[in-house]
């Protein structure tokens, strides 16, 4: 699926009360923005952190209408198939549109890419 049908992506994380766990997806979202408008994608956690959802939207701009959160999650867990669903559909107004996407996990790229990695550390190849 490309994403080029929406006005912005938010990648969302869950969230840590430790500030290092942020680190990776930061570093994530600056490899992103290198390739993708830093106006097109943003990043928000779920729980525990800042930025969230509601501060994200906060920020952007108005005319910014049809937005998908892109989970930045291994598997549709509870957060996933109950929390952000919820949370999504009180943000929802006449003037914007939250979609909810399958998470990252789902990706049979990065299905495909934790295999290799698996797989390398347990044989000689």
């Amino acid at each position: 699926m490309q994403l080029e049908q929406y006005d912005h992506i938010i990648l969302l994380a869950h969230g840590s009360s430790d500030p290092r766990w942020k680190i990776p997806f930061e570093q994530l979202l600056a490899r992103v923005t290198g390739v993708v408008s830093e106006d097109k994608v943003t990043l928000a956690y779920m729980e525990l952190c800042k930025p969230s959802i509601e501060d994200v939207l906060a920020i952007l701009p108005p005319e910014t209408a049809n937005i998908a959160v892109f989970p930045l999650f291994f598997a549709q867990g509870r957060h996933l198939r109950v929390d952000v669903p919820k949370q999504l559909e009180e943000l929802n107004t006449e003037q914007r549109t939250l979609t909810l996407l399958n998470p990252i996990g789902d990706d049979p790229e990065v299905v495909s890419a934790m295999e290799k990695a698996i797989t390398s550390k347990l044989t000689d190849d």
